[in-house]
């Protein structure tokens, strides 16, 4: 195997003499004796000098391109999220959420959140996605054929690469020299209905002389999963449905529940309560993951044009379309009311509220459709000033769209409208039959059928370029140099039709508009110093200014709003090598990153979210059992903040690398992050529970009964997050007569996380408190012999506790979490044609992900962090030509 060693020596221009050593697994590399042969030196992440170590005064993290094949995975995303410094999971695109959000994936290093974490494309930023404003890059886009390894720089690097890189760095490095063709198929099939997968790409290379140029293109689709076989809907203590009904119910002005009983008898998925009312069962008509089809394409090229100086390119395009479904849209953004003169009025009273569903012109399906397109340009370079100058020029241009059509929505005002005609017996007092009854709400719903529009699009162009050079070399002493300066110009805009910008519309979550630009500017240094005893020094400085301005739609009406923020941040490293087997090593660096114009400038959109009102259905007097179901939902407005601050913070890794053997190598970490003022899209549930905590809330308005009103969510500076842990890693290499053998264990463990919602309020640690587990792991063992190989590897989540959450809501219902494993088998051979099948099972023992509550309900699995689809088979083949 082709490696580098540990050992960190001179940094010069091209070629330098330097030890030769083996990689053996996942970025850890093992020392042997130097050989006299040069060795080409190399970018690694968290440092823009290049040297010929892969291990750095930064902790590193390798997946090369065996690690990934060897997961069985089918996206990069799903890579990502099994990755044990991925703490908490990370975001996977569901149905039911907004602005192209459903599509998407992310990734969220030390649970820290997906805008902490940078994605870098071959070192470079990768574009965000139009519904994170650009603060959160796709990392489902990626092709899994274009990629040649991914690097995960554990600790904070705003330093080097510019806000953003608050708990870490993904550097996804993609294949640039291939001569030939290879095609490369793979299919996914889980034991449960749907999920199904397919993955088609073909790569093709071409070298010379002067230059080359690879392209790539992958075709992947995957099949929706439907709720209701993921949940146990038929568990008897299944209560996840709504009052918004497709046999509408009504609430009369003394409080007084009703429907027509005998119509919840023959409408599927309604169900009767004890309070009179026909209640719809939503999960058995959601789809959990949408129908998925992406196209992608990739070109890396470069061309000498002199000796000294070499274009280099890339282009890329991912077209994707994802289709979502929600439960027939509840009528409730103004829900209607029926006077007690009407004569379909069953009550001769008036009804204050009527909960009713537009399930017969369909459910609400949403197409998403996601375009980005990426092209880089630049000059690299090399003068003979001093020592030797290297420089870099680059242009770079990137565009994320997202459109979203969003059916079978109902505008309530024509709702209302209609029940007002008296052209429409809704509760069925005449006597109907249930087909004419049927075929009448079908007209009243078709009459106020409305498709929601929401189109989102972000642009960046950014000129850049470095120069770097080796200042001084002698026996004792060495000092290389990199300085560079970035700017960069952003156009945000995303619009929803006009009456679901109204408010208007039931359904959708339109409203959230927002036409804003930023400008960043940018300015580095970076210097590298070897010194007499192995030992090594690293600084990094950099000044970063945003300039943003957007329009802010509220109460006041139009407001155009502008903020500048900037920071100088530094990151300085130590790393020792005591003896050739054994590095040690330790860095600090602060960090910064201003909030993005989506943060800032949304403008107030409606939801309605599924949450328990603990402090009123708590209290001693207060009897409601429809308010307090758990499925009960409350008006919830969301919105941008515009007097949002910048956040801070600052991280510390101190640990070390020892190569015990030519075979063996162990690697502990110790790191501690802290981030002041840190931003955080808040949800219901969280501001409920800290409105019980703390007595009352800013965020809550309650009417005079004490029951909630609506809530202001979105997002705000909470005061600091403190978290630390410690990363261990260890591989081994065994070769016997009958194959060789690798091992290795990745373990993360999380010391405390502790959150301060204010300056006033209490320091709470959530580590091991349920979805948040203090113990993360993964375990590898594969097996090669001649055209043979075999692997085996299981992820493990540790247990968590509920106790936090009992008490301070004083219910026993939440759940503990225990201990998850999940176990993956592949087994390969490379046949005599230049290809290779691979067959392989993923979760072999079908293990369960842990429940939220101690009864069944809808969605009650964190599905960031666990998986759902259960036992899995999947088959890939690969042909080279």
């Amino acid at each position: 195997m082709n490696s580098v060693t540990l050992t960190a020596k001179a940094v010069r221009r091209s070629f330098i003499a330097a030890a030769a050593t083996s990689v053996a697994l996942s970025g850890f590399a093992f020392a042997e004796e130097a050989v006299d042969e040069k060795v080409e030196r190399i970018e690694v992440t968290g440092s823009r000098i290049k040297q010929v170590d892969m291990e750095t005064v930064s902790p590193v993290t390798v997946i090369n391109a065996a690690d990934i094949a060897m997961t069985g995975e089918k996206t990069v995303a799903d890579v990502l999220n099994n990755s044990a410094i991925n703490s908490f999971g990370s975001w996977r695109g569901t149905s039911g959420y907004g602005a192209g959000a459903s599509s998407t994936s992310s990734v969220n290093l030390r649970g820290l959140g997906s805008s902490a974490t940078l994605v870098l494309l071959d070192g470079r930023r990768m574009p965000g996605t139009s519904s994170s404003s650009g603060s959160v890059a796709d990392t489902s886009s990626i092709p899994m054929a274009i990629v040649e390894r991914i690097e995960i720089l554990r600790d904070g690097a705003s330093a080097v690469y510019g806000s953003d890189a608050v708990a870490g760095v993904v550097n996804i490095i993609t294949k640039k020299e291939f001569d030939g063709v290879q095609l490369d198929y793979s299919t996914e099939m889980p034991e449960i209905d749907g999920g199904d997968a397919n993955r088609l790409s073909i790569a093709t290379g071409y070298n010379t002389d002067k230059g080359n140029i690879t392209l790539t293109y992958e075709y992947y689709g995957t099949d929706a999963v439907m709720d209701r076989d993921v949940w146990n809907l038929d568990d008897p203590s299944y209560n996840a449905y709504s009052s918004f009904s497709s046999v509408p119910n009504y609430k009369t002005a003394s409080g007084d529940w009703g429907s027509n009983q005998e119509m919840c008898a023959e409408t599927e998925n309604v169900v009767a309560d004890s309070a009179g009312r026909c209640l719809y069962s939503y999960g058995e008509v959601t789809k959990l993951f949408g129908d998925v089809t992406r196209n992608s394409l990739l070109s890396n090229f470069n061309y000498e044009i002199t000796d000294d100086i070499q274009f280099r390119g890339r282009a890329s395009a991912s077209l994707a379309e994802t289709e979502t479904r929600y439960a027939g849209t509840p009528v409730s953004t103004n829900i209607p009311t029926m006077s007690k003169d009407n004569i379909y009025n069953p009550t001769g009273e008036d009804i204050t509220e009527i909960r009713m569903r537009s399930v017969q012109i369909g459910e609400r399906d949403t197409l998403t459709e996601t375009n980005n397109f990426d092209i880089l340009a630049g000059l690299v370079g090399y003068a003979e000033v001093g020592n030797g100058l290297d420089w870099e020029a680059n242009v770079q241009h990137s565009t994320s769209t997202t459109n979203s059509f969003n059916y079978n929505l109902v505008n309530d005002n024509l709702i209302q409208q209609g029940i007002d005609s008296e052209k429409y017996d809704i509760f069925n007092t005449s006597g109907m039959s249930y087909a004419e009854w049927d075929q009448q709400m079908t007209e009243l719903y078709r009459s106020a059928a409305h498709t929601g529009v929401y189109q989102g699009k972000f642009e960046s162009t950014q000129l850049d370029g470095l120069v770097s050079t080796l200042i001084m070399e002698n026996d004792s002493v060495t000092l290389a140099m990199v300085a560079g300066a970035e700017y960069e110009m952003i156009d945000f805009k995303q619009t929803s039709d006009p009456e679901s910008a109204a408010g208007i519309i039931s359904g959708g979550s339109g409203g959230d508009d927002v036409d804003a630009t930023r400008d960043r500017t940018a300015g580095y240094l970076e210097f590298q110093m070897g010194l007499p005893a192995d030992i090594e020094v690293s600084a990094a400085v950099r000044y970063e200014r945003y300039e943003q301005e957007g329009t802010l739609t509220g109460a006041e009406g139009e407001v155009v709003n502008s903020s500048t923020f900037d920071a100088v941040v530094p990151k300085f490293g130590l790393s020792w090598r005591p003896v050739d087997s054994l590095l040690l090593r330790a860095s600090y660096g602060d960090s910064f990153r201003a909030p993005n114009m989506g943060e800032m400038f949304s403008s107030q959109a409606l939801s309605f979210e599924k949450a328990v009102d603990s402090l009123w259905c708590n209290t001693p007097g207060n009897d409601d059992e429809n308010y307090c179901n758990t499925n009960n939902q409350h008006k919830t407005w969301y919105g941008g903040n515009p007097n949002l601050e910048a956040e801070e913070g600052n991280s510390f890794t101190l640990g070390g690398v020892w190569n015990v053997t030519d075979d063996w190598n162990i690697e502990l970490s110790y790191y501690s992050i802290t981030y002041d003022n840190k931003i955080e899209s808040v949800s219901v549930d969280d501001i409920l529970r800290d409105e019980l905590r703390d007595g009352s809330s800013p965020y809550v308005t309650r009417g005079p009964d004490g029951q909630i009103e609506y809530i202001e969510s979105g997002v705000r500076n909470i005061a600091t997050v403190e978290t630390s842990g410690i990363d261990f890693v260890t591989a081994y290499n065994l070769e016997t007569g009958f194959g060789d053998w690798n091992f290795k264990v990745d373990l993360s463990h999380v010391i405390d996380f502790k959150k301060q919602d204010d300056a006033e309020s209490e320091m709470i640690d959530y580590a091991g408190v349920v979805d948040t587990p203090d113990w993360r792991g993964n375990f590898a063992a594969s097996w090669s012999y001649d055209d043979f190989q075999a692997a085996w590897t299981t992820v493990y989540i540790g247990s968590q506790s509920a106790e936090y959450y009992r008490e301070l809501s004083d219910w026993d219902g939440y759940e503990d979490y225990s201990s998850y494993f999940k176990h993956n088998v592949q087994f390969a051979y490379n046949h005599a044609l230049n290809g290779t099948i691979t067959v392989g099972v993923n979760n072999v023992f079908d293990a369960e992900a842990p429940n939220y509550y101690t009864y069944a309900d809808y969605r009650d699995v964190n599905v960031g962090l666990y998986d759902v689809l259960g036992r899995t088979y999947y088959l890939r083949i690969s042909q080279k030509f």
